[in-house]
């Protein structure tokens, strides 16, 4: 049992310690406009830290306060380091004294005067005007860390924004597309009127992965277009552009809603399928279905395609 609590307590630390470090090198990269390695950042912090085992020594990880005071003295190199651990080495052999009766209140109020412009005040008000969502989320994640801890309100935060994610795939939006007048650009109705709806054919885009949280969604929505707004319906094609990614569920509801349209004499073709995609159908029925050429195909060659043989049909 001790042992585990001591391996516990040594993942955690080990886990602030590089969240913590790699999030304050992400911050003054943005701001010196360097990049960081979150590879090499965890490879450099883990073999300290094994080095530093082998001799007793304590964990090793990236000091907030000390990166914002080299920072605020203008330091650029990593040889300000040397000399601060030399500063160091000297206080500690030489001045300690000095300081043992120093009041913690005023180590902690120099802490707060250095770290205070890692508080980015001005970036939460580019999160709330950006999202509402993910405001909250920044917002809860902020507090969780002041009233729990870096690692409670860091796994709090995660949690959150993958709830956040989930909830975004699991209803993504289902567009109805129309031609541009004079164009062959298609564009989703709500969001530009002008767009028009081209006879007896439906065009819709998923924006969104095609997957198992959100097939029924996506399926039933699909249907009720057909059934409710767009009566008279012979054409019915499907634009990819927005989705990079079908899972086996994605496929099985493509299948289910080809039989369905097929049996309501809807001809269903695809748009705009791209590379993995396209490779993820063809191990399936819905090749020789919905895809009808070897190249990828607009949703304008779909059309034209059609009207051709539809125009042919009729003259046989």
């Amino acid at each position: 049992m001790a042992t585990s609590a001591i391996g516990k307590s040594n993942a955690t630390v080990f886990l602030i310690s590089y969240i913590e470090g790699y999030m304050f090198a992400e911050e003054y990269a943005s701001k010196y406009r360097y990049s960081v390695d979150r590879n090499q950042e965890l490879l450099a912090l883990g073999a300290s830290n094994i080095f530093v085992g082998l001799f007793q020594g304590l964990p090793i990880g990236g000091s907030l306060t000390r990166t914002a005071v080299n920072d605020e003295s203008g330091a650029k190199t990593q040889l300000a380091g040397g000399f601060a651990a030399l500063l160091i080495l000297l206080v500690i052999l030489f001045f300690t004294g000095a300081f043992y009766n120093l009041p913690q209140t005023i180590l902690a109020a120099i802490v707060l005067f250095v770290i205070k412009g890692l508080v980015d005040i001005p970036h939460f008000k580019k999160i709330y005007r950006f999202s509402k969502t993910e405001f909250a989320i920044a917002l809860v994640t902020f507090l969780s860390v002041l009233f729990f801890g870096a690692l409670e309100g860091i796994v709090i935060g995660v949690i959150l924004s993958i709830f956040g994610l989930l909830k975004n795939m699991y209803n993504p939006d289902v567009v109805v597309l129309g031609r541009i007048p004079g164009t062959e650009q298609f564009l989703d109705i709500k969001r530009h009127p002008e767009s028009q709806i081209i006879s007896h054919t439906l065009i819709v885009r998923v924006d969104g992965s095609q997957i198992f949280l959100n097939t029924d969604s996506v399926k039933n929505t699909i249907l009720n277009l057909v059934d409710n707004k767009c009566e008279g319906t012979k054409l019915f094609v499907l634009d990819f552009e927005s989705s990079a990614f079908i899972d086996y569920s994605g496929i099985q509801m493509l299948e289910e809603l080809n039989d369905e349209l097929k049996r309501r004499g809807i001809k269903v073709i695809a748009a705009n399928m791209h590379g993995p995609l396209r490779d993820s159908i063809r191990n399936s029925s819905l090749e020789k279905e919905i895809v009808d050429s070897t190249i990828c195909l607009s949703i304008e060659d779909c059309v034209e395609k059609w009207e051709t043989q539809h125009k042919a049909k009729k003259l046989l």
